[in-house]
């Protein structure tokens, strides 16, 4: 499994760093929520889109470009309020992708989804809005999201049993329940991703462990075809965390 780090500060509105990591994380324990803030994650899985700048309204809360492929690994500690985020290509002042002014509570847990409407297609942002509230101590907790633009529908295999079905690009997007987190046997697993009603696997993590009482968000991201760090097609998982 491949793994690269980079960091990014949000300013203003934030009081920690962002850590965008490629790859699977260790166990560690759920979310918490500090009173007053809300928690925001972002997840750049636009093969074909370029390293993003991320503004909150007009100012600009981010020092290091945020380069396609990789995902905070912790939710990011924000001031409460209503504002709009833009991600614009790094080091200059074009306009990528836009979110909506919205109303970001405290106590409340957010992802920004980032993906490509095709190859070298537009690149899209929406806001998904977590719900923890049916996690329970003695199972994980899981959800799939497909961010690969030139593959087909695929099905998700744990340990060799299916989970998922015919899922396709973006369709947590427009189909809610693809953004709840459902239970799953905690322990040591291994995930495959497979084309829709075939043998073929496209992509898999190994020996991976979910913790009881967390909540993962397994992504397929890149290229069939894709190579290097932004474009190899390959499954993640992010460990829901602050």
């Amino acid at each position: 499994m491949k793994k690269g780090k980079t960091s990014i500060l949000l300013s203003g509105m934030t009081v920690s760093a962002l850590l965008v990591l490629s790859g699977c994380l260790k166990s560690v324990d759920p979310p918490a929520a500090t009173p007053a803030k809300a928690y925001v994650s972002i997840m750049h899985l636009a093969p074909t889109g370029p390293s993003l700048d991320v503004f909150f309204n007009e100012k600009k809360v981010s020092n290091t470009p945020f380069a396609p492929g990789n995902v905070t690994v912790a939710y990011n500690a924000i001031d409460k309020g209503a504002f709009s985020i833009t991600f614009k290509k790094a080091t200059s002042d074009s306009v990528v992708a836009s979110v909506s002014a919205a109303q970001y509570d405290s106590l409340n847990f957010y992802t920004l989804f980032i993906y490509n409407t095709q190859v070298n297609g537009a690149v899209t942002a929406v806001r998904i809005k977590d719900d923890f509230s049916n996690l329970t101590a003695n199972k994980s907790f899981y959800r799939f999201f497909h961010a690969s633009p030139n593959t087909n529908a695929v099905d998700l295999y744990m340990d060799n049993v299916i989970i998922e079905s015919s899922r396709i690009l973006a369709d947590n997007t427009f189909s809610s329940p693809n953004n709840e987190f459902a239970g799953i046997t905690s322990g040591i697993h291994t995930f495959e991703v497979k084309l829709a009603g075939t043998s073929d696997v496209i992509a898999s993590l190994e020996n991976i462990e979910l913790a009881a009482g967390n909540a993962y968000t397994l992504y397929l991201r890149g290229l069939t075809g894709g190579t290097g760090s932004s474009q190899e097609l390959s499954l993640g998982i992010l460990r829901a965390v602050n």
